[in-house]
């Protein structure tokens, strides 16, 4: 499978989560579907407890307990203040394959 079709599934599967998590709120605001520059914390409005339940929902998916999610979610010592689709995909593709 090449390195493309490896991050398009990536960007289906966190767009499944999200949609999951997402599924019992109020409008998102959203114009259209989820894509993979759907950002969480300024469209869907994600906060810091989300978060966590996002997390713990890729770790169910993939039945990993290990991935280094500080590499995700922190530069230089501060937590990002967000991300997009696109972005947790190719995190998931660099630690799962």
């Amino acid at each position: 499978m090449s390195d493309v079709s490896v991050e398009q599934r990536y960007e289906k599967d966190v767009i499944e989560i999200l949609s999951e998590l997402t599924a019992d709120w109020d409008d998102l605001g959203l114009n259209g579907a989820m894509s993979p520059d759907t950002a969480i914390v300024a469209e869907l409005g994600f906060e810091s407890l989300d978060v966590v339940y996002l997390v713990t929902s890729i770790e169910e998916r993939y039945d990993r307990r290990d991935l280094p999610f500080e590499q995700l979610l922190m530069v230089e010592g501060s937590y990002v203040t967000d991300l997009t689709v696109k972005q947790i995909a190719q995190f998931l593709r660099e630690q799962l394959n």
